[in-house]
């Protein structure tokens, strides 16, 4: 994956995947302080990249466990969806501080492929998913 910006892009690849919106949201670090049942942070950074702004094709989300899975998916509207983690996921195996950066690049990767036009990516860190980064990325069609 090489990140550029638009121009340079499109002199180094047809179709190149853009990322249209990012944001990155953190919660109070005592769990105690915070309704685990629900990810607020999760649900701020998906209204302000615009997830509900059209339709999502795939979706990769940063669980370390499967309860995060129903979390997430209901913060960012996909609670219905049918491609979410079609990679897998992070559950079988969890490279820390690298987990994130592969939903990105798993989402890219299918968009470049034609699998999907839009998608978005999800990256966690901290205990009960404290830090919470979004990330929309779209093909050039």
């Amino acid at each position: 994956m090489i990140i550029a910006r638009g121009d340079r892009a499109r002199e180094l690849t047809d179709n190149p995947v853009y990322i249209r919106n990012i944001d990155h949201r953190i919660e109070s670090h005592y769990p105690g302080l915070r309704d685990l049942t629900t990810s607020v942070s999760t649900k701020a950074a998906a209204a302000n990249t615009g997830v509900s702004d059209g339709p999502i094709d795939v979706a990769e989300l940063s669980v370390n466990y499967s309860h995060e899975e129903i979390i997430l998916r209901e913060a960012l509207g996909l609670r219905d969806h049918s491609n979410v983690n079609p990679s897998g996921g992070p559950l079988a195996g969890h490279p820390v501080m690298a987990t994130g950066l592969i939903r990105v690049i798993e989402v890219a990767r299918r968009i470049k492929s034609g699998e999907a036009n839009r998608g978005v990516a999800h990256a966690s860190s901290g205990a009960c998913l404290q830090q919470n980064l979004v990330c929309v990325l779209e093909g050039s069609n």
